[in-house]
């Protein structure tokens, strides 16, 4: 939310970005070292921040400031809280009326799952809210115009108005978008970024829209996207994996800046636009891309790389990788610098054998299905504990690993005598990682 006063400094990369002018040198700031890291050279947005920070009245900031180091507590739905509390989420902590968060001067997060009274007014008068998610809200018109929030996340189901503050960097809108649902935002979605999973909405108002990331695609069109949207920066897409059609129109966005894709197929070496169509792309990241494709971006923009464009190019597949691996949860291993590419191949064969032996048992007699459940179970955690015996999985594989394994007990039908929750407590039980 704030910093502490003094020097912050990162390391960045020593070759100039593209569109960058020189305009003299300087003397550095400081000589010390620091083991912070920028994926990017500044864009002033710190500054920004820090200017927007000092337009909040000074007596609210210096409440923040010695509420956050202050070890007192407070009340709160009938529990002790430090009253330093940034995050709070009406899931845990049921309330009313949403002038009772008065009572946390740090808080800056907020996780909603129903509508609570005085809540414009609250948002309104407290400065430091700058994240929030709204859902089953049962509002038709959402006005969030004279808040301070920077990152707001809305069901859209039944909304027909969204009203946006100034400074709102990212809107994610979920549930189902009514055609002809209208955001009411200045400059029509300029300097927005808007999150979306799976497909883009045509949304009236933000026909200047910055950038977008769309997360879990299956289809896509990018046909679709440049007539929709084409004033678009930045384009950050990740597939579940996914195939985009019409890749080509990549080149219709003319002020692109950043493109970059995971796991998307569907498009080879002739849909590759050649750089003259993308003069202010400075980064250009994809990774497992069809292979065809990944060498013609190599060879293309070979030269814009050595004048500065961030190029990142891996996990280029083949076809019969794609037709092996297109419903393979442990993709990601294959090709992974720290995973043994032996062990993304067990990954599969594991996950495949237990999903197959887990289809076999549903359609057994439901008496006899749980015991089985359970032993599939326990040979899918116990195949990882034989593989992890120089401890490879960490937070990220042990989520993938989790999620896998959630994917088919899902095939297990609502109703059902087996209990879910008992079968992942024997994962949780017999894991090792």
């Amino acid at each position: 939310m704030y910093w502490e006063r003094g020097l912050h400094m990162y390391k960045a990369s020593a070759v100039v970005p593209t569109g960058y002018v020189r305009v003299g040198n300087t003397a550095p700031l400081c000589g010390e070292d620091t083991q912070r890291y920028a994926s990017f050279w500044g864009d002033g947005y710190d500054v920004y921040r820090q200017l927007r920070w000092r337009q909040i009245p000074e007596k609210q900031r210096k409440a923040f400031k010695k509420a956050a180091k202050s070890k007192n507590t407070v009340m709160f739905a009938g529990r002790e809280y430090g009253i330093s509390k940034q995050n709070l989420s009406d899931v845990w902590d049921d309330f009313e009326d949403a002038m009772e968060l008065k009572a946390f001067p740090c808080l800056s997060s907020l996780f909603l799952t129903k509508w609570h009274k005085n809540l414009y007014e609250y948002l309104e008068e407290y400065p430091f809210i700058t994240r929030l998610c709204l859902e089953n809200h049962g509002q038709t018109v959402l006005d969030f115009s004279n808040t301070r929030i920077t990152d707001l996340s809305v069901d859209m189901t039944g909304v027909e108005s969204l009203y946006l503050n100034e400074g709102l960097d990212s809107l994610n809108l979920k549930g189902e978008i009514k055609e002809n649902c209208k955001v009411c935002t200045a400059g029509k979605g300029a300097g927005l970024i808007l999150e979306v999973g799976k497909s883009v909405p045509k949304v009236r108002g933000l026909e200047n829209l910055t950038a977008v990331n769309v997360m879990g695609i299956a289809d896509f069109d990018m046909q679709n996207l440049s007539e929709t949207y084409p004033k678009l920066k930045t384009i950050r897409l990740w597939g579940k994996p996914g195939n985009i059609a019409n890749f080509s129109a990549v080149s219709g966005f003319e002020d692109l800046e950043v493109f970059t894709a995971v796991d998307l197929f569907g498009f080879g070496a002739d849909d590759i636009p050649h750089p003259d169509r993308l003069p202010k792309l400075h980064r250009l990241w994809m990774s497992s891309l069809p292979e065809e494709a990944a060498k013609a971006v190599k060879k293309l923009y070979k030269k814009r790389k050595e004048d500065g464009l961030d190029l990142w190019i891996e996990k280029a597949r083949k076809p019969e990788w794609l037709a092996q691996n297109f419903d393979n949860p442990f993709r990601d291993w294959d090709g992974a610098e720290h995973i043994p590419k032996s062990h993304a191949k067990k990954a599969a064969e594991l996950y495949r054998k237990t999903r197959a032996g887990v289809v076999k048992l549903l359609g057994n007699p439901p008496e006899n299905t749980g015991e089985g459940l359970a032993e599939a179970v326990k040979a899918y955690t116990g195949g990882f504990n034989k593989m992890d015996k120089k401890h490879f999985i960490d937070t990220v594989e042990r989520e993938d690993i989790a999620e896998a394994l959630e994917t088919i007990l899902d095939l297990i039908p609502d109703g059902s005598c087996a209990d879910k929750e008992k079968l992942f407590e024997i994962f949780d039980k017999n894991r090792n990682f």
